[in-house]
């Protein structure tokens, strides 16, 4: 193996940086074990809140302990910054949302520090190949690892051969005990000991669980040759789909779509009068969510096309000319749902429809400047990734329950619905109850949790909790 960029100091010790070094995977071993130790004081037991935004920067740090002889400055403060951004939502509000960015983030940082090159592209790429890579790294570590044995005699020698079966045995042991209370009491009066010093089944499963998602982070550099490795250009290999067919698409397309948006046109901006019994709220909701659908399959149809385009300027033309009536479509799927609303009301699938039609319409723009840059399919796809990603961090931000409420009280709709949401529709509830003098949702309504402890605190709730006192205070 040929080292590159290694300080001389180090290359005497280089089988660190080889993928086939034996003793590579058991040196993660102490590292994995601080991450679930950690796991289990700050997030088990207890509702998620601040001690689990605390834990994935424990881990980044057990990662880049995992890689302290390779890292640069400048790799350091990258994989910092980006750990620091994904789980700063975390600290705001613990849900899946947040969470998913924050464990997209921490394999973000890991590949930072580990990856060979650093580019936008080759991250991209190897994070989506990561969990099948680090699923199957983890099954070949679990089961290929071979080290060579010390010699006999010795307590090294032991240690070494009864390292094995007393690990695992222990682990099978407390399960049983765990799940049966003949065996659980067996070894209560053999070892006269607290039975809470054998944690229960959920709780091993807890653990078994964090490793498997932590173990690959600390072995990105077996995984090297496969997220790495270059992806061919992709064509789509069909005899239907060719220049000529091509061509006599996109003119089909054009007039079909034309006529659509020719109707939007006249019944949503110029003022048209609807067939007798349909009201524009039936209008609205008949379109909005099939027109979203419409504009997702425009978009992967323009990305097929483009190689089969040919070399007449008209039919890059012709495209253009559908993904911008495709713009429009989007534009008008999003005056329909804003009709809908405000004849029934917001709920949470209108809120994330009228976000993704926002972000559907950017990627549709992000296909024209890719077109008329002459940039690759590779290009637009790590941009609309991208798109796509700023689109959750920033609804994780945002207290989507909280707006729900207020828009649904201050219109008088939808106040069933208000009553389901959590705890973020409080203080619009409290003050619409205050504002009537009238109870809304009694006791089926969202109620405010009450941290126990600092791992549960979260920025959210404490904001929440203090705008309900200070209304209570005011009243």
């Amino acid at each position: 193996m040929v080292v590159r960029g290694v300080p001389r100091r180090l290359a005497k010790d280089a089988w660190w940086l080889d993928d086939a070094a034996p003793q590579e995977g058991l040196r993660r071993g102490p590292l994995l074990l601080g991450a679930i130790i950690a796991v289990d004081l700050l997030v088990y037991g207890v509702r998620p809140g601040l001690g689990m935004a605390l834990w994935f920067v424990v881990v980044g740090l057990v990662i880049a302990a995992s890689q302290w002889r390779t890292i640069t400055r400048e790799r350091g403060m990258i994989a910092a910054a980006v750990l620091a951004a994904t789980v700063l939502p975390m600290v705001e509000v613990v849900q899946f949302g947040t969470f998913m960015v924050a464990l997209s983030g921490l394999a973000g940082c890991a590949l930072i520090l580990s990856l060979p090159a650093l580019t936008v592209a080759g991250l991209s790429q190897a994070l989506l190949r990561l969990p099948v890579a680090g699923l199957v790294q983890t099954v070949r570590d679990l089961f290929a690892v071979k080290v060579a044995a010390p010699s006999k005699g010795g307590i090294r020698a032991i240690l070494f051969d009864w390292a094995l079966p007393l690990g695992v045995g222990t682990i099978f042991l407390m399960l049983f005990a765990a799940a049966n209370p003949v065996i659980d009491r067996l070894i209560l009066m053999l070892g006269q000991f607290d039975a809470d010093v054998v944690p229960e089944a959920a709780r091993v499963v807890f653990w078994l669980l964090v490793a498997a998602v932590v173990w690959p982070l600390l072995r990105i550099a077996a995984m090297r040759p496969e997220l790495t490795r270059v992806a061919g250009t992709w064509r789509l290999q069909s005899g239907l789909m060719n220049a000529r067919s091509v061509l006599r698409a996109l003119i089909l397309f054009n007039l079909i779509f034309l006529s659509q948006s020719v109707l939007d046109l006249g019944y949503l901006w110029g003022g048209f009068s609807l067939p007798e019994g349909m009201s524009y709220a039936t209008y609205a909701h008949r379109g909005a969510y099939p027109l979203l659908v419409t504009a997702l399959l425009a978009g992967l149809f323009a990305l097929l096309a483009q190689p089969y385009l040919g070399k007449a300027p008209w039919v890059r033309w012709l495209l253009y000319l559908w993904i911008a009536q495709n713009i429009l479509l989007v534009v008008s799927s999003i005056l329909r749902l804003d009709l809908y609303v405000d004849a029934y009301g917001l709920t949470r699938l209108r809120v994330a429809a009228f976000v993704w039609m926002v972000v559907v319409a950017l990627g549709l723009v992000l296909i024209v400047m890719q077109l008329w840059q002459r940039q690759t399919r590779g290009w637009f796809m790590v941009r609309a990734a991208g798109l796509g990603f700023l689109a959750i961090y920033a609804c994780n931000l945002w207290n989507i329950d909280g707006l729900i409420a207020r828009h649904n009280l201050s219109v008088g709709k939808g106040f069933g619905y208000v009553c389901s949401l959590g705890e973020g529709a409080v203080p619009a509830l409290r003050a619409s109850e205050a504002a009537q003098e009238a109870g809304i949702c009694y006791s089926r309504g969202p109620h405010l949790s009450q941290p126990v402890d600092w791992r549960e605190w979260g920025y959210r709730n404490a904001r929440l909790r203090a705008s309900v006192a200070a209304m209570e205070t005011a009243l």
